[in-house]
């Protein structure tokens, strides 16, 4: 670790030691509470406003392209999916039932892969599906053996790289399938949970554990090929952000806060930095996690985090291009000069890629009740860019498209049941899947 980033986490030590001294150590104070209104503490922290600077500048895209597949988390191993083809009006064309939902003891973490004329789907419990793209027809489901039951835990997701469907679970196993039939090729055991979706890219497949160890496998046979490690880091959110591969660049995030730029044939470190800062706000806001996948793109490394900043990196020095003090625990979408970002507060935000200046916001829901501030939270996933349109959907059971040149919302699609995976779009196609285990197909 570099002496900088040695000072980015000594600086946050102490303010934690006396947070947690003043309620411990000293016990409750037994006076009265103080007289007024409460409100959350949600709404204490800074509000994202335009940058007069950058008002004027008309937002400029990217002509939308048609992408074939959507091959692992975040698109492809980059991140980096600009501007997908996705016609003016989609209705549903299909429904299927992935297998087991999201409950109180199992969630679903893992958005679908799109490949081959299949969409393929894992669920809560482990098992692995394929389902027909032109009109949901179940091809194969398999559940590995050895992966249901006790050995289920939140984690983990899918790939699929040169007809291989690469799976992680909870339970730190790791495995091939054949993406035609579902047969087993290879697995091996990790020793510990799988928090991220594996990541692939020319005969390299990456996995994060719960630890925050970064596992370097080869894809034909599970070898392993090299191992990276972060800091420890006792409090994580649910899933989390897998690695991005682009040529010989690997950069890697843990649930830390840390972010490492490292060599693809060996693992070594070229540099490293933190994305994180001190926030006065909800307790989950002292979560340096992670979440949102590493977006690479021409000479520049774009993450999110949930310690409360998007910083651009240089791809080769590690050099900050620019830092906004953002919090999201989501993916940024880089489209020509333009970043989007969903952030804490619910707002979808873009920036342009010189300076990391604010050109609009756009605030969605962010409870249920609006008018009691204490009221149960809303949540979205997403933006993904397609036809024009930026399209999330959410826990309110509802998909919705914002304009990505002035923040507009564009309109509303019902879905049967709330969403917490991001959206994902190939050949003309957008998918969504519910927390119930229902994949929906539109076109």
């Amino acid at each position: 670790m570099t002496a900088h980033l040695r000072a980015r986490f000594a600086g946050l030590v102490l303010p934690a030691m006396l947070l947690s001294a003043c309620s411990g150590y000293y016990g409750t104070s037994e006076e009265a509470p103080l007289p007024g209104e409460r409100k959350s503490v949600m709404l204490l922290d800074e509000r994202i406003v335009v940058d007069p600077r950058v008002a004027g500048v008309a937002v400029t895209l990217p002509a939308p392209r048609q992408n074939n597949a959507w091959a692992q988390a975040g698109g492809n191993a980059t991140h980096a999916m600009q501007h997908l083809d996705l016609g003016d009006s989609v209705g549903e064309v299909w429904r299927a039932g992935i297998g087991t939902g999201s409950s109180s003891s199992a969630r679903l973490l893992s958005a679908p892969v799109v490949a081959e004329g299949r969409v393929f789907t894992i669920d809560a419990e482990g098992s692995v599906s394929a389902f027909a793209t032109a009109d949901g027809n179940l091809a194969w489901r398999i559940t590995p053996e050895g992966l249901e039951d006790s050995d289920r835990l939140p984690g983990g997701g899918l790939a699929y790289s040169a007809g291989r469907i690469f799976i992680g679970t909870g339970s730190g196993v790791v495995a091939s399938l054949d993406a035609g039939t579902g047969a087993e090729l290879w697995r091996r055991s990790l020793l510990a949970p799988i928090r991220t979706p594996p990541a692939v890219s020319e005969g390299l497949l990456l996995f994060t554990t719960s630890d925050n160890q970064l596992i370097a496998l080869d894809p034909l046979t599970g070898g392993v090929l090299w191992q990276h490690a972060g800091l420890f880091e006792q409090a994580a959110i649910l899933g989390g952000a897998p690695a991005a591969i682009d040529g010989p660049l690997v950069v890697a995030t843990y649930s830390s806060g840390e972010v490492f730029a490292l060599s693809a044939s060996d693992g070594q470190e070229i540099w490293s930095d933190a994305v994180l800062r001190p926030r006065r706000t909800l307790a989950i806001g002292a979560i340096n996690d992670i979440t949102g996948a590493p977006v690479i793109d021409d000479e520049d490394v774009i993450i999110a985090g949930n310690g409360g900043e998007l910083v651009a990196f240089d791809r080769t020095s590690g050099a900050r291009r620019f830092d906004v003090n953002l919090t999201s625990r989501n993916s940024p979408w880089v489209a020509g000069d333009f970043v989007y970002l969903l952030t804490d507060r619910n707002e979808v935000v873009c920036l342009l890629r010189t300076g990391g200046r604010v050109r609009w916001v756009s605030p969605l829901e962010r409870l249920v009740d609006p008018d009691n501030p204490v009221s149960k939270r809303i949540f979205w996933a997403g933006p993904v860019l397609a036809g024009d349109r930026l399209i999330l959907a959410g826990s309110t059971a509802e998909a919705v498209t914002v304009s990505p040149y002035n923040g507009e919302i564009l309109g509303r699609i019902d879905l049967p049941g709330p969403v917490s995976v991001t959206p994902v779009v190939a050949d003309d196609s957008l998918y969504i899947l519910t927390d119930d285990g229902t994949l929906l197909a539109y076109r």
